[in-house]
């Protein structure tokens, strides 16, 4: 039997990640992202075993290996996506998902029983499992015991195995092996958001700050987005490991800092924790209070009524931001970034014989930003606002838009400069290469963040100028009416 099924609570500050694990769908624990987000043909064939699963695994109760037999009989039977060579990790899977750590538990030991071992899927999936179920007390031993058979077996990882088994070495003192898997997942992907933010959370869990700040560093790097735990977490660190008040709130300077310089925006929750922060490192001091406001348009405080510090951008930052994007965004050290050196010699020749343009178009993304039946009338009502305006435009996009109706395009190529790229090419680089180009005047319409090409100028001062011109320049489309009428999010009134 398995005589290490105590299960002894691992003492953790924990806060709620999402599992990853989509909400139905029996054999989509063993999914890849790109399969999750496309369609599948069988969902129909995986309906009812799906429910017979969900159902029994959703009861709790331990199940005996004669049941669990019969169970996995009736999937099998039932489903052509489910056979007994992937059953294993879906039911582990699903208990992971629905958090029901006692059947996971009784299905291995049925495992154990039968004289059967745990596939490397099941391993996965089983690391996996004890993460989601961490609050119900998850034996280390275990987990380090299916660790090391993971490891005996399978060497060299994938990237989904080795981020599972991370997520389980996050429970359990060895969780710093958790960062050699890490780089190991490198060789093949860049790791997604939630195993980064559980390896940081642990690591300010375990009062190792700078192993959180240098993985913290590469998210932002990538422009991945930071989970709200992480912060969670790190307020925690500040709060339980100042020596004093003043300290304390010079580490939350710092957290706040970190926000500014790289753009965040804190949910409410992690804003909350830090206005109580704020409080109780105040004390007594009653001409200090932190309190939620708005703005106005114009940028006052109504709490305080006093204005934000204005946004700026000198003549001379700006030419040393023309400068270095197209070198470090749009080129790179890796020759030239998702685009090809033909592609970019066209474009610039184009820029050069068209600009300065007023407003530079993200035509994709104005295009898909409302219902997707009016994906070129939004455009065409888009380039007719500015050109009313008297705006010189351009307007970006890929050459499949060569296939939308005439009818609306016609007048976007006779009223507006036109680049369409290649179907592969990641046209933001080429958009803000024509903003920048173009001049201190020169806005752009496109509703993407632009964070991870803000970090590949790699220089702090330079990340910094971008995003005020981000800030000072960038439009967003709020919605288009079906009679033409356009409502942006604009800088100036002008635009």
């Amino acid at each position: 039997m398995f005589p290490g099924f105590r299960t002894t609570s691992l003492h953790k500050q924990t806060h709620s990640f999402s599992s990853g694990i989509p909400k139905s769908g029996t054999y989509a624990v063993l999914q890849s992202q790109d399969e999750k987000d496309g369609d599948n043909g069988d969902d129909n064939d995986t309906a009812e075993g799906d429910d017979f699963l969900v159902s029994v695994i959703s009861k709790g109760n331990r199940l005996s290996s004669t049941k669990w037999e019969a169970i996995k009989d009736k999937v099998c039977a039932e489903n052509r996506a489910v056979n007994y060579s992937n059953i294993d990790a879906i039911i582990i899977g699903l208990c992971g998902r629905l958090t029901q750590l006692d059947v996971g538990l009784s299905y291995i030991e049925h495992l154990a029983v039968s004289g059967r071992k745990l596939n490397i899927a099941s391993i996965a999936q089983f690391m996996r499992m004890c993460y989601f179920c961490r609050e119900k007390g998850v034996d280390e031993q275990l987990v380090l015991s299916m660790y090391k058979d993971l490891c005996s077996r399978c060497p060299v990882m994938d990237a989904y195995t080795a981020e599972n088994a991370i997520l389980g070495l996050c429970l359990t003192s060895s969780w710093k092996l958790g960062l050699d898997l890490l780089d190991m997942t490198k060789l093949t992907c860049f790791p997604g958001s939630t195993v980064y933010s559980v390896l940081i959370k642990t690591a300010y869990d375990n009062d190792e700050p700078n192993i959180s700040l240098r993985l913290i560093s590469e998210m932002l790097q990538r422009g991945r987005n930071i989970r709200p735990e992480v912060f969670h977490a790190q307020l925690e660190y500040c709060h339980r490991t100042s020596p004093s008040p003043k300290f304390r709130w010079q580490m939350v300077e710092e957290f706040l800092r970190m926000f500014v310089e790289n753009g965040l925006k804190p949910t409410k929750d992690v804003a909350e924790r830090i206005r109580m922060l704020y409080h109780e490192t105040a004390g007594h001091n009653t001409k200090v209070h932190a309190e939620f406001s708005t703005l106005t348009d114009r940028g006052i405080c109504k709490s305080c009524k006093k204005p934000l510090n204005t946004i700026n951008i000198t003549e001379e930052e700006f030419q040393t931001l023309q400068c270095a994007f197209m070198e470090r965004v749009v080129v790179g050290k890796d020759v030239f970034r998702n685009t090809t050196p033909e592609e970019v010699k066209e474009f610039l020749h184009f820029v050069k014989m068209t600009a300065p343009y007023d407003m530079v178009i993200d035509g994709l993304n104005v295009a898909f930003a409302g219902h997707r039946a009016l994906v070129p009338l939004q455009l065409h009502h888009v380039v007719k606002h500015f050109v009313r305006k008297s705006k010189k435009v351009l307007v970006l996009g890929r050459k499949h838009m060569q296939t939308w109706s005439p009818s609306y395009m016609d007048y976007i190529y006779r009223n507006a400069h036109v680049f369409l790229a290649e179907n592969l090419t990641r046209d933001d680089p080429l958009l803000l290469y024509a903003a920048l180009h173009s001049g201190m005047g020169t806005k752009f319409l496109s509703k993407d963040l632009m964070r991870g090409h803000s970090y590949l100028l790699k220089n702090q001062s330079l990340r910094s100028t971008f995003r005020r011109w981000q800030l000072l320049h960038q439009c967003q489309l709020r919605y288009v009416t079906e009679a033409g009428k356009v409502q942006l999010k604009v800088t100036e009134k002008d635009f």
